[in-house]
């Protein structure tokens, strides 16, 4: 038995985590049946989610989730990837991973507090659910501080992320997915950032560089009609 934690659904999302919805595709991709469950990264072993729990084994981190599907149940979306294509995958999730994903935190939590605070603690009585997002959100920009995107200027993150936005475009091409016909690992990496940028209700200045650019937007769209569509409903 296969049961994949994840964040719940928010802000109109499959899931407000990339990693969440990254790991959610894997899972649709590889055919195999599951279980989803709304994990509590308090009681995960790596403090995060997601986590696959696999007859009684805890798999953490979406990318050791990829692993052990590949390992254990045959699985490997990268299967049908030449050496150097599988390099560039790698050189592109990080960059997606590394880069974007920070850009995406300091677009949420730092640009659209309110929102965000709406968004994750608005059921909590407003007292309580003030201090407690201002107490996640000091967390969060040490976390950025920490990474090194937090100690660019709004302007300067943006721009770090337009010249990878490029770099994706122009890794996308014009095909289906990343390499081709076929979707591989990277593909779920892809989407699940995709996903969080386009889908909430907020207008950052991420967003809209994001939305700027077609091939972006129409691949996200193709995914979530298509691979993704099971999780949508």
């Amino acid at each position: 038995m296969l049961t994949l934690h994840v964040f719940a659904p928010a802000l109109g999302t499959i899931s407000p985590s990339p990693f969440s919805v990254k790991a959610l595709l894997l899972m649709e991709m590889s055919g195999l049946p599951y279980t989803r469950a709304t994990g509590d990264p308090r009681k995960a072993p790596k403090g995060k989610l997601p986590l696959l729990v696999d007859s009684g084994r805890t798999i953490a981190d979406s990318q050791a989730i990829q692993h052990h599907l590949a390992m254990q149940h045959g699985f490997d979306p990268d299967a049908h990837l030449s050496p150097r294509q599988r390099a560039e995958a790698l050189m592109l999730r990080v960059t997606l991973e590394e880069h974007l994903y920070w850009a995406l935190v300091q677009s949420r939590w730092i640009e659209s507090p309110e929102p965000i605070r709406e968004a994750f603690f608005g059921r909590l009585p407003k007292p309580m659910g003030r201090a407690v997002f201002a107490m996640v959100r000091r967390k969060v920009a040490r976390a950025l501080n920490g990474q090194g995107m937090g100690r660019h200027t709004p302007g300067e993150i943006l721009a770090i992320a337009e010249e990878a936005l490029e770099a994706v475009v122009t890794m996308l091409g014009d095909g289906p997915h990343v390499f081709g016909p076929a979707p591989s690992g990277v593909d779920a990496s892809l989407f699940g950032f995709l996903e969080n940028v386009l889908v909430p209700p907020l207008d950052t200045p991420l967003k809209r560089a994001v939305q700027s650019r077609a091939p972006l937007v129409a691949y996200h769209r193709r995914l979530r009609d298509g691979l993704a569509a099971r999780l949508t409903c």
